[in-house]
């Protein structure tokens, strides 16, 4: 079997998967029958014991299809793009062998459009989460414009999830909740190279910290969380 792609490569050492597995897994996605994926995982098989150019017989033999089925198959992958025949000469004999370069990559393509689509749709639920966080603290439905704002600290400025909704945090402990004291926040935190909550953490350390009393049970106890006015320290 040729060697895959780097790209197929890399996912094959992501999952500890090999090219088959990968494969059986996602053939529907290149729009490939049950029977056109047993025949490609036959010339695989073939290949990987050292038989690179398989007759029709030699797989049908192995499935419960004729050949002339089998050949039509093989014509139909070739047809597509899936399929190559190689040739090469070894002395006065020309050998053949069946490609399926192209086919990994068309795998591949799919696999990481699957990935991109399964990526936004996280983005979008982990937004929605975030939209529903801030409109709980503030007690209300956000307008379209308060959308937007938020949206954009997440797709322009870069911002996670965590830390916008750090800087809500924050916001309530000065209480101070407006979403222009919380874009200075992130602002703040943008400028200083704070990009997740353990360097924001960190760098508060060391200043005055802000008691937060628990609710009383049957005894009472506090709570000591830090705070830092982000907005008055100035390098």
């Amino acid at each position: 079997m040729e060697f895959p792609s780097s790209r197929l490569e890399q996912w094959i050492k992501q999952g500890n998967v090999t090219i088959s597995q990968l494969f059986f897994t996602h053939y529907r996605a290149l729009q490939l029958t049950d029977q056109e994926a047993m025949v490609v995982l036959q010339l695989v098989s073939f290949q990987q014991n050292q038989i690179d150019f398989p007759t029709p017989r030699e797989i049908a033999d192995r499935m419960e299809i004729s050949d002339q089925q089998v050949a039509a198959i093989l014509q139909r992958l070739m047809q597509r793009g899936f399929l190559l025949i190689e040739q090469s000469k070894s002395g006065a004999m020309v050998e053949e062998k069946y490609v399926l370069y192209q086919l990994w990559e068309r795998l591949i393509d799919c696999m990481e459009q699957l990935k991109m689509e399964q990526s936004v749709a996280t983005k979008d639920q982990l937004s929605g989460q975030l939209f529903r966080t801030f409109e709980d603290e503030f007690g209300r439905v956000f307008t379209p414009l308060e959308y937007e704002t938020i949206s954009k600290w997440l797709d322009e400025d870069g911002h996670s999830p965590e830390v916008i909704r750090q800087a809500l945090v924050e916001a309530v402990l000065a209480e101070k909740k407006s979403l222009k004291y919380i874009d200075r926040i992130l602002f703040e935190w943008k400028k200083k190279n704070l990009v997740t909550l353990e360097a924001i953490r960190k760098h508060s350390e060391g200043f005055h910290k802000y008691t937060v009393k628990a609710p009383v049970q049957k005894s009472e106890s506090t709570t000591r969380m830090p705070f830092y006015n982000w907005l008055e320290e100035r390098e």
